[in-house]
């Protein structure tokens, strides 16, 4: 990774990220750094965090929403996303892990990322 030059947008946007406990989408982004009294435009954010994504620093999530949501990378996850009130939960597992190394074992194939969320309804949308 190479050097960040630190501005006061990258900062703000950092800090956002490590905040959240869930994927956020560039208008949070937006929205949050104005809060911060940083009136940073549209195009300025999503460079910011597109140099953020191919440093490795976020992960871009497509939840099938018509937009990129974005996290700190922070090891292999999944989603849970509720269909209903929209809530996104993390879930870690101990199964993908080995599914991978199947994959790698019998299709001599090296997996180097990979996605997977769960659609549903959360417990309070079921009741």
């Amino acid at each position: 990774m190479g050097i960040i030059k630190k501005t006061p947008a990258r900062i703000a946007a950092m800090e956002f990220l490590s905040l959240t406990d869930s994927p956020v989408d560039i208008e949070q982004i937006i929205n949050y750094l104005r809060s911060k009294n940083l009136n940073t435009n549209k195009v300025t954010v999503y460079r910011i965090i597109e140099y953020f994504y191919k440093q490795g620093i976020v992960n871009r999530l497509d939840l099938q929403e018509g937009k990129f949501r974005y996290e700190l990378a922070k090891g292999d996850h999944h989603h849970l996303i509720c269909d209903n009130c929209s809530k996104i939960q993390d879930i870690s597992d101990t199964v993908v892990p080995k599914l991978e190394e199947e994959i790698n074992s019998k299709h001599k194939f090296l997996i180097k990322r990979h996605s997977l969320e769960f659609f549903g309804l959360c417990l309070n949308c079921q009741k």
